[in-house]
């Protein structure tokens, strides 16, 4: 299999898309320290944890998951000829660095980047504002701006008022929300990436009975939700699966809200209806987020330390580690039985340059 070769039922197959993804699917490895780790203290218990790595999806600047949903986004803008893609994100927005990436890979069909990074984050650090993701927008090309507008997963007013620049000066811009997620297209990638984990489970003979994935402004969430919930539809046979998102956003309910739109928009798109989304569809657990987007805890950091220290499986501060420490803690707790289970690495670890105390003062232990 491949990317290109993913069998995908209609309408969905026939959706334009731009393909990112060329070193085939993300790979799915075993960490099986890690498994061996949280089982030592409970014979009971049997669980095979495994990572799917979008945080290797791509050749283009680290890729990432936002490249996945980009792979729409682009098709549609190059079909609607626009040549600037406008969008927004934090100072040290995996998802804007992804943009650049992408606007600098079709740069010979002449498009452009601009981007809004807005100061989503109170972390003190001498390069917060210029390492890291950042850093390679800017390599790339892209046209950065600077804002000191706080967090928000809403459509910004600071990224509309580039998009009117860009018209009034005879561009044609594409807008891209933040994540590229609260967008007609924005959960596509991730209802393609549910078929490409069945496919992977059918080459490898392993069944995933819980998957689990950070959530911040939702589409992959959501993706995910609407992707299995067609596959359950096409396979009534299969073995059910739990879908469980880890919220590090710290506005659960409009993350919660928006991840249910999004997976309900999706669905419509892909074959199925709005309304086989039911609101319990989205398991979203809000006990990890660490009180601020952005901001680690001592949890989130003994997560990434933990990860980085079993397995080398290197996470960050504001997404990966805080959802990895949700999955360590909850099959701890004994709130996630055994069995086989799939987690979702998206990315991020290009922020941990602008965090570099973490690893010197390990949140001052």
């Amino acid at each position: 299999m491949t990317s290109d070769t993913l069998s995908l039922p209609e309408p969905f197959s026939s959706i334009p898309r731009t393909p990112l993804l060329l070193l085939g699917p993300s790979p799915i490895h075993a960490l099986p320290r890690i498994s061996a780790d949280l089982a030592r203290n409970n014979p009971y218990l049997r669980v095979n944890i495994y990572a799917k790595r979008d945080d290797l999806n791509s050749a283009f600047a680290y890729g990432g998951n936002k490249t996945r949903k980009l792979e729409y986004l682009l098709a549609d803008a190059q079909a609607q000829e626009c040549d600037t893609l406008v969008s927004i994100g934090g100072v040290q927005s995996n998802h804007t660095r992804q943009v650049a990436a992408v606007a600098a890979v079709a740069a010979r069909s002449g498009l452009k980047a601009r981007l809004v990074q807005e100061h989503w984050v109170d972390w003190e650090d001498p390069g917060y504002d210029s390492v890291g993701n950042i850093q390679l927008s800017r390599l790339m090309g892209a046209d950065v701006r600077l804002d000191p507008s706080g967090f928000g997963i809403e459509h910004k007013t600071t990224a509309q008022a580039v998009v009117e620049e860009c018209k009034s000066q005879g561009g044609r811009p594409y807008y891209i929300p933040a994540g590229a997620s609260d967008h007609p297209l924005g959960g596509l990638g991730f209802a393609r990436w549910a078929f490409e984990v069945r496919a992977q489970e059918q080459e490898q003979g392993i069944f995933f009975n819980t998957v689990l994935v950070c959530a911040v402004t939702g589409s992959t969430f959501a993706g995910m939700i609407a992707g299995f919930k067609l596959l359950e539809r096409l396979y009534p046979s299969d073995p059910k699966r739990k879908v469980i998102g880890i919220d590090a956003s710290a506005t659960l309910d409009k993350t919660r809200e928006q991840v249910l739109r999004i997976a309900r928009n999706t669905a419509s798109r892909i074959g199925l209806s709005a309304a086989d989304i039911m609101d319990d569809d989205v398991i979203l657990d809000d006990r990890y987020h660490a009180g601020t987007y952005g901001i680690p805890d001592r949890q989130t950091w003994d997560a990434i330390e933990y990860a980085a220290r079993m397995e080398a499986f290197i996470t960050d501060p504001v997404y990966e580690g805080k959802s990895f420490a949700g999955m360590v803690d909850m099959i701890r707790r004994g709130e996630i039985e055994g069995g086989n289970i799939l987690y979702a690495h998206l990315g991020g670890q290009l922020a941990l340059n602008a965090y570099s105390d973490l690893g010197r003062t390990s949140l001052g232990k």
